[in-house]
Parts: structure tokens; C-alpha cells; sequence
């Protein structure tokens, strides 16, 4: 699969990336954004400049429903989490998509998701954890979803959890519960446990972002597209799964860097054992 590193315009971009998703995608598509780097749109103000970027993710992006983050991690912090009010930490683009496009946003508290067409993460129970084989990635992995890095840089992407927690090879991490109130479009309050696979407090734990970006792209896996400041990459969302787990399989360690992998290995060695909350907090 050829990689695109374009010297001509934009419209040749959105050609390219228009045909992948008709050819690969399923019905939804993930989004990471981040529109200083997106495609390049005119705009008087803020909200225009906003709408014209939803305006062209849209248009690249059909006939897929399209999905954002809209995280939140107040609730970490002993606040309520109000699923219709609480906005998006994650960028102005996902906040003015939850707030103006979307139709949806699921009631999962710190890491909820917004989008268009219906939910297909409904039905919450009152133990959530984000990354497990109920999540919205496990939907997306079994339904052809799609990711695409609009403007973000690749380190942003969240589904390196969801296939942490799916491997049962994750050692590095481990689980903190934490216990809250959710505020749901019903206005009904509901008392939720959630369970989060968390860095060791205390702990230099860092990926090793360049590596596995560039992996994928030579697996043609990923495809990047790059012009001056743009940057989109798209890529199916099984096909990174199934890749990473091959991976995890036989490197427990494949995702981090070699400092962060020389600390775990030490401190393996020394508990014989994945890590726990205890060990560090």
C-alpha cells in the first residue's frame, strides 16, 4: 500500500482518503483530531473555522457515522460526571462536534465517546471498564471501524488500552477503581464503578510512539497523508489489532521504549509478577 507524501493540492488528499473508506470502511470511523493540522478551511471566526472543519470531516468521511472522543477526567478527580453538560477535554474540535453535530454520547464516565447515527454503546452497567471486550473499541474491532488522525499526532490514539487490555500480556500497568456519580440524558443519577488499567504512580512509563507508527505504515497498515502542516492518517481498526497483538504475543513489552522497558524489566524481575496498585501506591 503506497504511503502519500503530496506535493499537489488538497483536493487529491481528500480524493485518496474518500476511496480508502468506501473500499475498507465498515460504518463508523474514529477521530482523534487536531485542526491546527487538519485541512486547511477559511473561516471569519471560531465557530466558523470549527463548523468547516466537521463540514469537511464529514464530507471525506461518508457514508460513515462518525465518532470523537469527548473525554472528561473529572471523574477521577471525586466530581460528577454529567453526560449532557461535561465538556470535552480533549480539543475544541471534539468539543464543538459533541455539542453541535453529534446525536449521541455514550455514559461511560472519563473516557465517553460522542457521534453521529445512533449509539451503539447504549446499555451501561454499573462496573464499566472503558478498554474491555464490551467497550465501544471492541465494537469498532468486530464492525471493520475505522481510525483516522485528523491533524493529532499518532501518540494520541487510545485504542493501544483496548488492545492492552484484550492481550492479558499487560504488565506495566494496573488496576485502580474508582467510584462516582453519572448524571445520564435521562437525568437519572447513577453510582458507577470504573475500572481503569492506570501508569504506576511515581513511574517513567513512555511508548515508544515513533516505532509503532512507523511499523504499521510498513506493514501498510496505516496510511499516512502528509502536506506542509497537514496530517491525516487512516487506517481500519482490526488490522492495527490484529497486527499488536501478533506483536504482544511474543514481546509482553512491544509498546514501550527502551528507558521505560529497562525500568519494567527491573522491577519484574523483582516482584516475579505484573504490577499492582499496591506496588506503588
Amino acid at each position: 500500500m503506497e504511503q502519500f507524501k503530496y506535493e499537489n493540492n488538497m483536493l487529491q488528499i481528500k480524493k485518496d482518503i474518500e476511496k480508502y473508506i468506501l473500499l475498507n470502511g465498515g460504518s463508523h470511523i474514529l477521530v482523534h483530531s487536531d485542526v491546527l493540522f487538519g485541512l486547511k478551511v477559511k473561516f471569519e471566526n471560531q465557530e466558523q473555522y470549527l463548523e468547516e472543519h466537521c463540514l469537511e470531516l464529514m464530507e471525506i468521511c461518508k457514508p460513515l457515522d462518525i465518532i470523537m472522543p469527548s473525554f472528561n477526567y473529572d471523574f477521577c478527580q471525586g466530581k460528577t460526571f454529567n453526560v449532557e453538560t461535561d465538556e470535552s477535554q480533549v480539543g475544541t474540535l471534539s468539543e464543538y462536534f459533541r455539542k453541535n453535530i453529534s446525536t449521541w454520547r455514550t455514559s461511560i464516565p472519563v473516557f465517553n465517546f460522542s457521534g453521529t447515527g445512533s449509539n451503539p454503546i447504549s446499555n451501561v452497567e454499573n462496573t464499566i471498564d472503558p478498554f474491555d471486550n464490551s467497550s465501544l473499541f471492541s465494537f469498532l474491532n468486530n464492525n471493520k471501524g475505522m481510525l483516522m488522525h485528523y491533524g493529532s499526532g499518532f501518540h494520541t490514539t487510545t485504542l493501544i488500552h483496548y488492545v492492552e487490555r484484550i492481550s492479558n500480556k499487560l504488565i506495566y500497568r494496573y488496576n485502580k477503581e474508582f467510584i462516582g456519580n453519572v448524571i445520564e440524558l435521562n437525568k437519572q443519577r447513577k453510582e458507577i464503578k470504573l475500572v481503569y488499567h492506570v501508569r504506576p504512580m511515581g513511574f517513567s512509563l513512555d511508548y515508544d510512539w515513533d516505532k509503532l507508527e512507523q511499523d504499521l505504515i510498513n506493514e501498510n497498515i496505516l496510511l499516512k497523508f502528509k502536506k506542509g502542516r497537514t496530517q491525516i492518517m487512516i487506517a481500519r481498526i482490526d488490522k492495527i489489532v490484529e497486527f499488536w497483538l501478533s506483536k504482544l504475543k511474543f514481546d509482553s513489552f512491544y509498546f514501550i521504549n527502551s528507558n521505560t522497558r529497562k525500568l519494567v524489566e527491573q522491577k519484574y524481575k523483582e516482584f516475579k509478577r505484573p504490577f499492582l496498585l499496591n506496588d506503588f501506591e
